[in-house]
C-alpha cells in the first residue's frame, strides 16, 4: 500500500471517529495543536490548517445551512 492511500484511509478514519465519538475542543487548542505537531515533527502552520480544515468539516456536516 502506497503512502497516499495510506493518507486517505487515516482521513476517512478520522472523519469516521469524529462522527461518532464526537469532538471537544479545549481551551489551549493552539497550544495542543502545535505541541502534538512539533512532537510529530510537522510544522505547526500545516498542523494548525490541518486541524481548522477538519473542524469546520465536521462542523458543517454536523449543523447543515438551512435552505
Amino acid at each position: 500500500m502506497n503512502k497516499e492511500r495510506q493518507g486517505e484511509i487515516a482521513l476517512l478514519y478520522l472523519k469516521h471517529k469524529l462522527q461518532t465519538d464526537g469532538m471537544r475542543l479545549p481551551p489551549n487548542i493552539h497550544r495542543d495543536i502545535g505541541n502534538t505537531a512539533k512532537a510529530l515533527n510537522i510544522p505547526v502552520d500545516e498542523a494548525t490548517e490541518f486541524a481548522e480544515i477538519i473542524v469546520r468539516e465536521h462542523v458543517e456536516k454536523t449543523f447543515p445551512k438551512k435552505r
